[in-house]
């Protein structure tokens, strides 16, 4: 076996222009099995050249803008591998020689569907699909889910927290737990079109021509900590020593005379709020600029509560509070509920550091014009090369989402929208607008859904029976357990 070694120099060294093996091991074994004696049918035919279909859905999230096709556009750039992958494949383990073969000289013969940009889907639903070849066709796996699973994940998230905060505003404070700066830039925009309001991101701001926004640092309060140690300390007018923490308030105060935030929990949320409102009334243009103040720990509601009445007692009723520390849209709707009168929120970590993807899939449902479906357990997939539709009633609202086989279309008291098209026609490739028009499209959407947490997806009668009978079938061995030992 010939051993292929890259030195970490050249691993570290990222050539955006070389061409990747953009996939799993099984993607490259599955293509030489396909592509080999053992994978011809009776006529002869390679399973590698068989007409077959994939669509991709996302099972974990109630619902979802349909989002990341421009970075299934950037994946679908294909050119053929160069010599020194063909050679790591042709020393596989498994000889890949005839998938090598292949990808060294590759046609790209298929046709993709997607629901447009923002279309907002529900689990289950086909939202994207891709026909052609199998060999070539299975290979495409990792670049659907890669296109849209954190996409779809963001905006599911940010549209949660949106429904949550209603009327309040929503801020995306997810910089610092991204990972990287390319998913920070890529959240940002997802969560800005899944209908939060600004971003602490500058880069996703400048890119997209967002709403920068953002707080003073605790360590901003605590770098005034030097202050204790003055030999002369300030003092207030009374003769009492002014806590370092006031005059870092009164300085950011002064540095920020057209309105800023106050952060108050960075010692405890009762000293902050009252050196906030010395802070505050200690001139008129402290008063002026102090706009909001910022609760970032412990028991929020509680806090909310406690500040709310310190600010009105000091005839600072036009404070806001924003407040932040780990939410979701959970915990949004709970402190909502009890303290209405909160401004808005800041979410980081909730948005997609530590929360639940979407889990995209990208599973076979036609081979040779043949429907096939998986049948295991609460993980089966639909069957067949399918359509779905959004049926609209005479007064514009969405009533239900219909899945069909291709060649039928449901019928009833309702108008029926097609939510697949053509991706990558030539000549006729979809648009995808800008995050603003995207993010228009799903407020669009949202106020035409009566209740979207209780939305019904129905299966056509021919795709019930086309499922049932597969399962039957599928299901079923002529043998039983003859030839098999049972344990």
């Amino acid at each position: 076996m010939v051993k292929i070694s890259y030195s970490i120099a050249s691993f570290f060294d990222k050539n955006m222009s070389e061409t990747k093996l953009y996939g799993d091991r099984y993607h490259y074994t599955q293509l030489n099995f396909a592509l080999s004696e053992h994978a011809k049918d009776v006529k002869g035919e390679l399973l590698a050249d068989k007409p077959s279909v994939f669509y991709a859905t996302q099972r974990k999230k109630r619902f979802a803008p349909c989002v990341g096709h421009e970075r299934l556009r950037r994946s679908l750039v294909e050119m053929a591998l160069e010599v020194p992958r063909l050679r790591f494949l042709r020393a596989d383990k498994a000889g890949l020689n005839l998938a090598a073969d292949r990808l060294e000289t590759p046609e790209f013969n298929y046709q993709i569907r997607t629901a447009l940009p923002g279309t907002i889907m529900f689990a289950g639903e086909p939202f994207a699909d891709t026909a052609g070849p199998f060999g070539m066709n299975q290979m495409k796996e990792i670049k659907f889910e890669h296109a849209f699973d954190m996409p779809m994940t963001v905006a599911a998230n940010a549209l949660e927290i949106r429904l949550a905060a209603g009327n309040r505003h929503a801020s995306d404070f997810s910089n610092r737990r991204d990972g990287s700066e390319e998913n920070a830039l890529d959240i940002a925009i997802y969560s800005y079109i899944g209908g939060l309001d600004d971003t602490s991101n500058m880069e996703a701001a400048f890119k997209a021509d967002l709403n920068a926004t953002g707080t003073m640092a605790h360590y901003t309060v605590e770098s005034f900590t030097h202050l204790l140690r003055n030999i002369v300390p300030t003092k207030h007018a009374n003769g009492r020593i002014k806590h370092p923490q006031e005059t870092a308030f009164e300085k950011w105060l002064d540095a920020h005379p057209q309105g800023t935030t106050l952060l108050l929990d960075t010692y405890s949320v009762k000293m902050g709020i009252i050196q906030a409102i010395r802070a505050a009334k200690s001139s008129p243009e402290r008063r002026n600029a102090l706009k909001f103040v910022r609760i970032d720990s412990e028991d929020l509601v509680e806090h909310s509560l406690f500040v709310r009445k310190m600010l009105d007692a000091n005839d600072l009723g036009n404070v806001g509070i924003i407040l932040t520390s780990d939410l979701d849209e959970r915990r949004i709707r709970e402190i909502v509920a009890a303290c209405p009168f909160v401004s808005g929120f800041g979410v980081g970590t909730k948005i997609y550091a530590e929360t639940k993807v979407a889990g995209v899939i990208f599973k076979l449902c036609q081979i040779g014009y043949c429907s096939t479906m998986k049948c295991s357990g609460n993980k089966s997939t639909l069957p067949g090369y399918n359509q779905v539709w959004r049926c609209v009633d005479k007064s514009g609202y969405y009533i239900k989402d219909i899945i069909s086989m291709i060649n039928e279309r449901p019928h009833g008291n309702f108008e029926t929208i097609p939510l697949l098209r053509q991706f990558n026609k030539p000549g006729n490739a979809m648009n995808i607008p800008s995050p603003a028009k995207q993010r228009e499209f799903v407020f669009e959407q949202l106020a035409k859904f009566r209740d979207i947490t209780d939305y019904p997806v129905e299966l056509t009668g021919a795709l019930k029976t086309e499922q049932e009978n597969l399962l039957k079938k599928l299901r079923h061995d002529d043998m039983g357990e003859e030839g098999v030992i049972m344990a």
